[in-house]
């Protein structure tokens, strides 16, 4: 039976239904779709060229019949590409690889609940302007999440390994390394920027603060790099005190994770801590004047770990109020339009 129209309804508006189908109102699937294609090692069963729906599902113990279903929304979001009766990697497909350098844990930790699970309450937190990550993570933080959820924090550290090492390459591009003989990354799990600016300051010491489950994620990266026996571990907290006597201390992404007041603690701690004259090193995204993902990013800040993206300006600021002195940015050809940037400080001698 076809439903009646109501009397003087109007006919629906057929350009807002389109701009509607066209917001993808299911786009968070699609993350979900990558991330259950990197866990299920559907593209590490690739690595090698085509197969077919049966010899993948074969490879990664998948149910049959779901695995050849669950391929065709892999196929729709990108990921892979049929050839003959088979399947193969696209571009982006290779980025989900576990035996390369990849995207690998970053798809698998910025969908895991600890991140998605917040942003079921973002109305709630509009009207308070606080996270709600201990109302829909069993009453922990997302720090204490990650420790209670061992793969998550697995994944979380495999995804801080990109963009840790690249700062790690624009450290060393934007100062002379060579010249600190203690470097104290605060809040420097997994250690792959550690491990890259003292791969290029043989002479030099570091340490890593970080907390306690979150250590054993260095091992990894600081063997590769061949620093490990340089590397002192230490575990703490950074609101509680900084590792002293450090001639370099380096914060990347740890300010964008509080408001204010902590992320002025956090500093504070940092330059009570460092030798006069020592060196700050702030990496973190800077929010745009026009609109861009940081804006996305800044939201997603506010509701998993009650943090914020500030300005360059505002970090710029922040450092200044702290007691640091000539905050400054450092630009690193090829890196002007970055949206991460390096800010440098100096402890007052």
């Amino acid at each position: 039976m076809q439903p009646q129209k109501a009397a003087g309804a109007p006919e629906p508006d057929r350009s807002l239904i389109q701009a509607l189908t066209q917001l993808e109102p299911h786009y968070w699937a699609s993350g979900l779709v990558i991330r259950g294609m990197a866990q299920a090692g559907i593209a590490d069963s690739l690595a090698d060229g085509p197969r077919t729906a049966a010899a993948i599902a074969e490879a990664c113990s998948l149910h049959a019949a779901t695995a050849a279903r669950f391929l065709r929304a892999c196929e729709t979001v990108g990921m892979i590409e049929r050839i003959g009766d088979g399947y193969c990697l696209t571009q982006a497909g290779q980025l989900l690889r576990s035996d390369i350098p990849s995207l690998r844990g970053f798809v698998i930790s910025v969908n895991d609940p600890g991140m998605t699970r917040p942003w079921e309450r973002l109305a709630e937190a509009l009207t308070t302007g606080k996270s709600p990550a201990r109302d829909t993570l069993a009453g922990r933080d997302f720090w204490e999440h990650l420790e209670a959820t061992p793969a998550e924090a697995a994944a979380y550290a495999e995804c801080m390994v990109p963009t840790s090492r690249l700062a790690g390459e624009t450290v060393v591009a934007a100062l002379p390394t060579h010249r600190f003989s203690r470097v104290v990354d605060v809040g420097g799990s997994p250690g792959s920027l550690i491990g890259k600016v003292l791969a290029a300051a043989p002479d030099a010491r570091g340490v890593v603060l970080d907390l306690p489950w979150a250590l054993p994620y260095c091992t990894r990266e600081l063997d590769e790099h061949g620093v490990a026996d340089r590397v002192e571990l230490v575990a703490g907290d950074f609101f509680d005190d900084v590792p002293a006597g450090g001639d370099l201390y380096v914060l990347k992404n740890i300010l964008v994770d509080w408001e204010d007041a902590d992320a002025l603690r956090i500093l504070g701690n940092c330059r009570k801590a460092a030798a006069p004259g020592a060196r700050l090193l702030v990496i973190d995204w800077a929010l745009t004047d026009y609109p861009s993902f940081t804006h996305v990013n800044d939201i997603d800040a506010l509701l998993v770990t009650g943090g914020r993206i500030r300005t360059e300006a505002e970090q710029l600021d922040l450092l200044s109020e702290a007691g640091f002195q000539e905050p400054h940015r450092l630009v690193v050809p090829g890196q002007e339009g970055s949206p991460m940037v390096l800010l440098q400080a100096a402890v007052p001698e």
